[in-house]
């Protein structure tokens, strides 16, 4: 298992042009046949994505609390770089994260 800490998350969505972009802090948990994301949000609980193997990428669901708007992500590597979809309440952004070399 490997765990890193203190991960940037930047989000981009054309949804709206005044909030387009959000850079967060997290948790990436990797484990076998899983990738776990746990995604901070100021104010909030975090966003917690359990992210099974699929062909090459990752795919998973917000599992929060009752009530939580769901979440739905997929995500692969590029290079050194995770680059991802991210469904919220009907809306779809991109997010790209970096782990140390090491992952």
């Amino acid at each position: 298992m490997s765990w890193f800490k203190d991960v940037d998350f930047y989000f981009l969505s054309a949804a709206d042009a005044e909030t387009a972009e959000h850079n967060y802090r997290g948790t990436v948990i990797i484990r076998e046949n899983e990738m776990v994301l746990e995604v901070e949000l100021p104010g909030d609980e975090p966003y917690l994505i359990k992210g099974k193997t699929r062909d090459g990428f990752y795919e998973g669901d917000h599992e929060g609390m009752s009530g939580d708007i769901p979440v739905h992500a997929k995500w692969t590597r590029l290079d050194r770089i995770w680059i991802g979809t991210w469904l919220e309440d009907g809306y779809e952004s991109l997010f790209t994260f970096r782990l140390p070399s090491a992952a």
